[in-house]
């Protein structure tokens, strides 16, 4: 009774303990799930507000690793998140321009694709699937199936494919009618087509005369940090980015062997060898499990490597030898016997699915000559007929049939199913080749790997590097004397990889969450292959400002050349009346170089440069031009002549490079933007994944 007294008088103070406790839990999972509360929710992108919700995606992920795994890809999730959001973003924007379009596909069109004039494609392609005439015949089997004797079941499974099909067919017209249209908005005219074909009729042939920019001193020509705004805010547009951005500098350990891991490998290889020639097979190295063996049987001409062929050319049976390093990867190979033996035999082949008499049947008919081979694919219960195989007989997977195939008389046919009573695979020999030297042969593959010792050492190393180096700029500053090399990287919430570092995504996950200025714990492990630590530096919104390091020294430059070229220009402007006179005051020479107008770049590094290309284009020959501003220097130059001889003009064709160049082909490119506009993509991806 005391105690319950006890905590009836601290009933109080249990209800606040309790209440407290409970808004600590909710606070917690707030912030630890916080996309359910009032956050990102199931959500993993918004395109221009519209949602992508996460079942959709993970649906469409399932799909893209089903089909990486099948075309034996190694995945990095990450980035293949990353590309099938890029996917479902580019569909969403072009379902959403289809419909202010107003674009649709009408049932007339959609059966005239399917079954009238449009459907020899699909003909072709469900001949090939089904083995069925026509799309019309495929049709009428899925919405008449009592015609063809099929059951409800089957009716229903191609009734489901017919309707994937439509589907498919209809976005397909949809994306033609778009493209129809994308087409027209941007072609050219006849002013447009001559003035593509006149910028690149004419070819200026120019002698000129150079004053690099290099020649003066840097330090005379200053660039304060008011100049390098000014500059930035003159370009402002060019710096916009899409979506917030954060630079870092990180440091990449690599997990490999120390120099003491690779001599402990080297004498672990040894051990195995010299056990692998005293004891029989692969007894040698029946416990070391870190040695992957591979036996089998090989011909000469199946050894593509060089120096494994050598060894089974040259050893004795029993011998064991490292036949190669290549890194940390060693192949040892031991020689388990070698024979003359039939290695391939070609034949013929088919499958008879009734019963063994059956079988036995067409075997006699078609050895006494009353059944052609020819003719065999007729008969009933006859199937996967094949003709000219050429069969490995070393191939372990003939293990089985090796006896029977090596043996067997030739021309005949036969079957090795005997104590089959149903289905039997019937061979003919056609040609057996003759005895040849095989090898048994053990292929045997060690790596050597990092010890724990060496792994541990690494991390404690970088660790103690971070304890000392916590803030931003000593963890630059201080790399190079701990022995360390710092890169710079800029990631943003579409990063899936930290510099094309595979499996990285927490690097780039802490970077999005952290403050500028943090340094990071260490990420990665033996798994990853790396230990990563990096530094937040700064966070961009929705410009890269002129502060940032690269556009700085980029701005730089560019403002410090402007000086150096007004300076020049002011120097040698008028001085000489040619440019042998030039050349002698700039202390260089006369050069020569063609420059087109239509030109994309130029070759000659002396005359590269907007302002120099321009003023070429409408230069008076034999008259001097300049000084005038190119990428690395000033030029004088002179037109000597004009070259515009070619092809003579032609709407259509320069209509067709307008087009390619300057038009909607070139606009597709960046298609996904312009549909895009002034819309906004947001990426929730690192909220769903942490990994």
């Amino acid at each position: 009774m005391a105690t319950l007294e006890k905590i009836r008088s601290k009933s109080v103070l249990l209800l606040v303990i309790i209440g407290a406790a409970l808004i600590a839990f909710i606070i917690g999972d707030f912030f630890t799930s916080g996309r359910t509360f009032f956050g990102t929710g199931t959500t993993v992108a918004k395109v221009d507000g519209q949602k992508i919700e996460v079942q959709d995606f993970q649906r469409r992920l399932e799909q893209a690793n089903q089909q990486a795994q099948q075309s034996g890809q190694k995945i990095d999730q990450a980035l293949l998140q990353q590309q099938v959001l890029n996917g479902m973003v580019a569909e969403k924007l072009y379902q959403n321009e289809l419909k202010a379009l107003g674009l649709t596909v009408t049932d007339a069109e959609l059966t005239d694709a399917m079954l009238g004039s449009g459907s020899p494609y699909l003909n072709a392609m469900i001949q090939q699937q089904f083995g069925v005439q026509s799309a019309a015949a495929l049709h009428d089997m899925a919405f008449n199936p009592v015609k063809y004797g099929l059951d409800e079941q089957q009716a229903l499974q191609l009734r489901g494919y017919w309707v994937s099909l439509e589907n498919q067919m209809e976005q397909m017209l949809l994306q033609q009618k778009f493209q129809n249209l994308f087409a027209g908005t941007l072609t050219a005219n006849q002013l447009d087509a001559k003035a593509l074909y006149d910028e690149n009729a004419a070819t200026a042939n120019i002698a000129y005369v150079k004053k690099e920019f290099s020649t003066l001193s840097d330090d005379e020509y200053p660039v304060s940090d008011d100049d390098v705004r000014k500059e930035w805010n003159n370009h402002r547009e060019q710096y916009a980015i899409s979506e917030p951005q954060r630079t870092v500098n990180y440091i990449a350990v690599e997990i490999v062997p120390s120099a003491d891991d690779i001599v402990a490998a080297t004498q672990r290889v040894e051990e195995a060898i010299a056990q692998l020639r005293s004891q029989p097979d692969l007894d040698g190295i029946a416990g070391m499990t870190e040695f992957v063996a591979e036996r089998r049987k090989y011909n000469a001409a199946s050894i593509r490597d060089a120096q494994l062929k050598n060894f089974a050319d040259t050893a004795s049976a029993g011998q064991a030898a490292l036949v190669s390093t290549i890194g940390n990867d060693y192949t040892i190979a031991k020689l388990l016997g070698r024979a003359a033996e039939t290695d391939s035999v070609t034949l013929d082949f088919f499958y008879v699915t009734e019963s063994a008499t059956a079988a036995d049947s067409i075997i006699r008919n078609l050895n006494s000559g009353a059944i052609d081979f020819a003719q065999v694919g007729n008969v009933d219960g006859v199937e996967g007929v094949q003709t000219g195989m050429t069969i490995s007989l070393i191939d372990p997977s003939m293990t089985q049939l090796k006896d029977a195939l090596a043996t067997a008389p030739t021309g005949r046919f036969f079957t090795t199913d005997t104590a089959m009573t149903q289905g039997q695979r019937v061979f003919r020999i056609t040609n057996r080749k003759a005895p040849a030297t095989v090898y048994d042969l053990a292929v045997i593959n060690f790596t050597a790997e990092p010890s724990n010792a060496t792994v541990n050492k690494l991390q404690s190393d970088l660790q103690s590097y971070i304890n000392t180096n916590n803030k931003a700029a000593d963890f630059a500053a201080n790399a190079p004397e701990a022995g360390y090399q710092v890169f710079p990287a800029t990631v943003s919430a579409s990063t899936g990889q930290l510099s094309r570092l595979p499996d990285s995504r927490a690097a780039v996950t802490w970077a999005m969450n952290a403050k500028k200025g943090a340094v990071s714990p260490i990420i990665g492990d033996e798994t990853t292959g790396r230990f990563i630590a990096l530094a937040l530096n700064d966070i961009y919104e929705d410009y890269v400002p002129a502060t940032d390091p690269q556009v700085k020294a980029m701005l730089t430059s560019q403002v410090r050349n402007d000086k150096k070229a007004a300076a020049l220009i002011e120097k040698f402007g008028g001085k000489a009346s040619d440019l042998a006179g030039y050349a002698q005051l700039m202390d260089s020479r006369v050069d020569t170089v063609s420059v087109n107008f239509g030109q994309l770049s130029f070759y000659n590094g002396g005359v590269a440069g907007a302002d120099v290309v321009a003023q070429a284009s409408v230069a008076e020959p034999g008259k001097i031009q300049g000084p005038v501003k190119a990428n690395t220097g000033i030029v004088v130059f002179d037109v000597v002549n004009v070259d515009t001889e070619g092809r003579p003009y032609n709407f259509e064709e320069n209509a067709l490079l307008y087009n390619r160049t300057r038009g909607a082909a070139a606009l597709g490119n960046n298609l996904q933007l312009i549909l895009l506009g002034n819309g906004t993509v947001e990426n929730n991806l690192l909220k769903f994944f942490r990994d």
